[in-house]
């Protein structure tokens, strides 16, 4: 059993909760049991751990359910492979390693199959095999019978990619709603800091749809330096595209666009995203001589 995985889950949420270790041990243990607990030093009875999941809101089977699925790098790993199909637009290839992981017999925690079922709607929509309807609802389905589990930002991921298929389908209004709730959300994690990076950037994509073009550009300059800020490289590039392109529409010096679609290049190079790349390289290669 992954004590020491326990362990972290348990300080994740005391801190999401905006609990010290002496006001969650009140009424159950020791702070110094606490800090045990949360270096994965001690391991606690049935009664305490049932205690601590009352007083941090959450059902005792989400710890058990750490406990028992303590293949930790192994989600890990699947989760990589997924997020490198994605980034890399082979929706025909992730939706085969997806069949392949949904399919067989081999018993996956609750949150990870949520996890893989999200990107397999999203992968059948980008292949046309369903319609943003359809994916719209069963996604929303997904929020409502949502699990306990690993990822306690699924919630949120599975939003934003609501709202970015209802804004590529010119549903704005409802698609603003949702990422405005999305980034008002109270979260104090590290974790939720890094998605806002990339909820930033659908923000600014559907800005720029409107054709709200200087809001677009003040969102997308505020999602490139939270990404300085944290080294986060995930979608720099496809956040300086963003600002390039806004600045074509605002009528800045072909200079200035330049310099973005330069550095869209640069990352898009150094990360391998070669659709992003190619479609760069297509469209905007009048910005990519040299000036």
């Amino acid at each position: 059993m992954n004590h020491a995985r326990l362990g972290t889950e348990i300080k994740k949420w005391r801190k999401l909760r905006k609990m010290t270790q002496k006001e969650l041990a009140v009424g159950i243990c020791n702070q110094s049991e606490i800090s045990r607990l949360e270096k994965g030093d001690s391991y606690p009875s049935i009664d305490t751990l049932h205690a601590i999941s009352q007083k941090l809101r959450l059902p005792l089977s989400y710890f058990l359910e750490v406990l028992i699925h303590d293949d930790v790098e192994k989600t890990e790993r699947i989760r990589e492979e997924v997020q490198l199909f994605s980034s890399k637009k082979d929706f025909e290839g992730l939706n085969k390693y997806l069949e392949a992981k949904l399919g067989n017999k081999e018993i996956l925690h609750p949150e990870l199959r949520h996890y893989l079922l999200f990107h397999q709607l999203v992968s059948l929509y980008y292949l046309k095999k369903i319609d943003y309807k359809y994916c719209v609802t069963e996604l929303r389905n997904l929020i409502n019978h949502q699990v306990g589990g690993l990822d306690v930002l699924l919630n949120l991921r599975i939003k934003n990619t609501i709202a970015s298929i209802l804004a590529e389908n010119n549903f704005f209004e409802e698609s603003t709603l949702i990422f405005k709730e999305i980034l008002e959300e109270n979260n104090a994690s590290d974790e939720y800091e890094l998605l806002r990076i990339k909820f930033l950037y659908n923000v600014g994509k559907l800005q720029f749809l409107q054709q709200q073009y200087n809001d677009a550009k003040a969102t997308t300059e505020e999602a490139i330096e939270l990404s300085l800020k944290h080294h986060d490289m995930l979608v720099l590039g496809q956040l300086y595209y963003q600002k390039g392109s806004i600045l074509e529409k605002l009528g800045s010096p072909a200079g200035e666009i330049a310099a973005e679609y330069q550095r869209a290049l640069f990352f898009f190079d150094l990360l391998g995203l070669d659709y992003y790349k190619k479609i760069l390289q297509e469209y905007k290669q009048e910005f990519l001589v040299s000036q």
